[in-house]
């Protein structure tokens, strides 16, 4: 004799809301594995390798590869928000092995289009008023 029993919705919406904290739970797992992989190639990566040699532009800066520690630090603002950035190609990235790399002139760029964002947000916001 078969003694299965029909789940209710309830049972279904529970069983719902658990898988979904749970995936929730596992991406933030991944997202922080992933970061702590890209910090240690980073670390593995011998920082002066890539300033070495680094071909110099006609402006006299050179175009040396920054980790997105050192972006962090250029755009004044937390890991989460850059990782997402260079993820989502928001921030121009290469990929070198595991370990990400953002140009410096494609990191200028971005922050000119930024301030660029800004003052049109500036400019709308007085003619609001």
């Amino acid at each position: 004799m078969n003694t299965t029993t029909t789940p209710t919705p309830q049972h279904l919406e529970q069983a719902l809301e658990t898988f979904v904290e749970n995936l929730e739970g596992l991406e933030g797992a991944v997202q922080r594995f992933e970061e702590a992989l890209l910090e240690l190639d980073e670390g593995a990566l011998e920082e002066g390798a890539l300033e070495e040699g680094a071909p110099v532009h006609h402006n006299g800066q050179s175009s040396r590869l920054l980790s997105p520690s050192e972006v962090c630090q250029e755009l004044e603002a937390d890991r989460a928000s850059v990782y997402r950035r260079l993820r989502s190609g928001e921030i121009p990235c290469l990929k070198l092995g595991n370990a990400l790399k953002v140009r410096r002139e494609d990191l200028e760029e971005y922050m000119k289009g930024q301030q660029h964002l800004r003052s049109l947000s500036e400019e709308n916001s007085f003619r609001d008023r």
